[in-house]
């Protein structure tokens, strides 16, 4: 070809914007247009005469070179950009003397394509939702004209979606304001709308392209009013049960008791209470003193349920119950992974469970001295640090604490700490024993029975009989209340009837009772006390199924004093069981 026309080609070739490269029979590039070189960011003169692998080493235009077979249509990726390449063989009087490839960059295009898919995708999907569970639907653009409503709600208003799509919404929805939100801008949420005869709410959404509202967008979110009317009350009914619950979980987790459950109106208990009602009223520590049994539980539910604090979880942890190594667990609580075992998630403690209401340790004087440390720690600063944990947390909380030791003395002896004692004996409290107020004890009797029959199901409260309710106000209780109510419960085991007699008490109580005082005839004294004393045996003998030894024991006496005792009484040594029954 002349060197004139092979000019005006190369001018040709660089002057289109696809790539083109050819390769001789031995794959040597012979043409390498501007195009190419741009793409492929090699510069022409190094391109030329050079292994085509050498330049490009993943193009397929080898293939074509050894297979003969042209390739249309094929992309390739080309650093971060992607071209689109035909490639085919050439021929020359019947033989083939190399290759071309002509490419072109298609990155854009292929990027609209793809935005074009998720378009088509989205589009679809949003189709599928609008014509789907039958909601009622449509969406309008900024001039108020319908692109989209759902089949349902097109159905409703007697027309078909292809003839609803592209007319005003006015001519199509009765009562409609979609054209004034596209319009405004302004949403309007569980609007009132009337169509063809029928109430129905509505949301209407305008939608927006930055600060430019292309359109709005509507839903019927109640077919009919009845509906919300319906789901009005069934919100009502799931509002009063939570109510119901959270009432029963402050019951569950509340105190149990107030001071009208504590029992007595004897100088001792009420002076006790009127104490107790005047701490109830701060938020100071109180520290509750008294025997076992005094009831000293009893007063701290009490004092939380007349306190601020009342409506407050009341958590208690008896510190005599807890092992010592398991103590600071239970009231600091615990991280994931702080020891083996540790639950997943952790663990709060007592003190965070008492967020916000009281806290009652009871049996604090059986504290460890290690864990008294870390409890005054608690009571200065507020704050509690969970085992494992790296911070501590603030804690609201009241606290009271009940002992039946001598704290003073174990302060002395070194067992517990003068500073925790000081800070816990803000507000002392003492609560008297049983015998010191035998003035309450028959009332006491008669509230634990009340209380047995109601737990036994209503059965008939059962009476004391004035002998019996005698002989309780003598015993000195060593137990207070818990054994009281320990021997009531085994007198209405024992007894039959709705009075309690001296028979159905315990043997002991009977045999212990002292001379009560009275101004009565020796005689009569004598003759009270026979009778109880007859009582007690028989009663001792009918327990143990006339088994002596065994009612000996529950007499706390000798079996010869008990033979003594029964031939005193003309009790037989072979009772016959009638006997035992008909007393």
């Amino acid at each position: 070809m002349p060197e004139g026309r092979n000019d005006i080609l190369g001018t040709i070739l660089d002057s289109v914007s696809s790539g083109v490269l050819a390769i001789d029979r031995n794959a040597r590039v012979i043409v390498f247009n501007e195009a190419a070189a741009r793409l492929l960011g090699i510069p022409k003169e190094k391109a030329l005469g050079e292994s085509l692998l050498a330049i490009v080493p993943n193009s397929g235009l080898v293939n074509v070179l050894r297979t003969g077979e042209p390739e249309a249509g094929r992309p390739q990726a080309i650093g971060t950009r992607t071209v689109m390449t035909n490639r085919s063989p050439i021929f020359r009087d019947g033989e083939q003397i190399g290759a071309v490839s002509i490419f072109q960059d298609i990155t854009e295009t292929e990027k609209v394509s793809r935005e074009l898919d998720s378009t088509k995708v989205l589009m679809h999907t949003l189709e599928e939702v609008l014509s789907g569970a039958g909601e009622w639907m449509v969406v309008v653009d900024a001039a108020g004209v319908i692109t989209m409503i759902s089949q349902a709600y097109a159905e409703f208003n007697g027309i078909d979606v292809a003839d609803a799509v592209g007319k005003h919404v006015t001519e199509v929805i009765e009562n409609t304001r979609m054209h004034i939100v596209a319009r405004t801008g302004a949403a309007e949420m569980g609007e009132s709308q009337k169509i063809r005869g029928r109430d129905v709410i509505v949301n209407r959404i305008p939608l927006k392209d930055g600060s430019r509202v292309v359109g709005a967008y509507g839903r019927v979110i109640f077919k009919d009013v009845e509906h919300l009317r319906q789901l009005a009350g069934k919100m009502n009914l799931l509002e009063s049960k939570v109510r119901y619950y959270e009432e029963e979980l402050t019951h569950l987790r509340g105190a149990k008791y107030t001071f009208a459950s504590i029992v007595g109106s004897g100088g001792a208990i009420t002076a006790a209470k009127d104490e107790a009602r005047r701490a109830s009223r701060t938020d100071s520590t109180v520290l509750l003193r008294g025997e076992t049994g005094t009831g000293k539980e009893l007063f701290a539910h009490a004092i939380h349920a007349a306190g601020p604090r009342s409506s407050g979880p009341f958590i208690k942890l008896n510190c005599a119950a807890v092992p010592a190594e398991l103590l600071e667990s239970e009231l600091f609580g615990y991280e994931e992974g702080a020891f083996t075992g540790a639950k997943k998630g952790g663990k709060p403690g007592k003190f965070e469970m008492a967020q916000g209401g009281t806290l009652f340790l009871d049996e604090i004087g059986d504290m460890p001295l290690p864990m008294q440390a870390k409890l005054l720690r608690v009571l200065q600063e507020r704050e509690v640090e969970r085992v494992g944990a790296t911070s501590p947390k603030r804690v609201d909380i009241r606290v009271i604490a009940a002992t039946g030791k001598n704290l003073e003395e174990q302060v002395g002896e070194g067992n517990f700490r003068a500073d925790l004692y000081y800070r816990i004996n803000v507000i002392p409290i003492h609560i008297p024993p049983l015998r010191e107020r035998p003035e309450d004890v028959v009332e006491t009797a008669e509230h634990i029975l009340s209380r047995i029959s109601a737990e036994s199901g209503g059965e008939p409260k059962r009476r004391l009989s004035p002998e019996a309710a005698e002989i309780l106000r003598s015993h000195g209780w060593p137990g207070n209340i818990r054994e009281l109510q320990n021997v009531l419960e085994r007198a209405l085991a024992m007894g039959k009837g709705d009075l309690l007699l001296p028979g159905h008490l315990p043997p002991h109580l009977i045999l212990a009772a002292p001379d009560n005082g009275k101004e009565r005839s020796h005689g009569s004294l004598a003759s009270a006390r026979a009778a109880a004393e007859r009582a007690a045996i028989l009663a001792a003998l009918k327990a143990s199924g006339g088994n002596k030894t065994k009612a000996a024991g529950l007499l706390s006496i000798h079996r010869v004093k008990l033979y003594e005792k029964m031939k005193r009484h003309g009790i037989p040594l072979s009772v016959p069981n009638q006997v035992l029954v008909s007393e």
